[in-house]
């Protein structure tokens, strides 16, 4: 099975960059995602305000989160240059697998680890 990061069910996302945070008050970890574009508001143009979860799917089964931040960013000529997805993790071990979803999704993708 391959990943996959769907805003709505069944149409899949492609993640452009991918930064992990962590909150300077707390164990809270922020993972955010990059788009470049979204297929979601391509086909909805109104779901812009409507982004409430997101499915990271692969070979272990589903993650469903609920974003804590969604930004949209547009280039001069208004169109969509790229959107930001926060969502937080709590729990140690969901981070774990949210990191095992996003390693498999690297591997598939092309993407690569830099330290900052």
């Amino acid at each position: 099975m391959t990943t996959s990061v769907q805003f709505i069910d069944g149409l899949d996302e492609e993640i452009s960059g991918i930064s992990l945070r962590k909150r300077k008050d707390s164990e809270t970890k922020i993972v955010v995602l990059l788009f470049e574009r979204l297929q979601a508001i391509e086909r909805l143009r109104a779901y812009r305000k409507q982004i409430t979860n997101l499915w990271l799917r692969d070979e272990e089964g589903q993650i469903k989160v609920t974003p804590s931040n969604v930004k949209f960013f547009y280039a001069e000529n208004e169109d969509l240059s790229k959107v930001e997805c926060y969502f937080e993790v709590y729990s140690e071990d969901i981070f774990e697998r949210v990191m095992r979803f996003l390693n498999r999704y690297a591997d598939e993708n092309g993407f690569q680890f830099q330290s900052t």
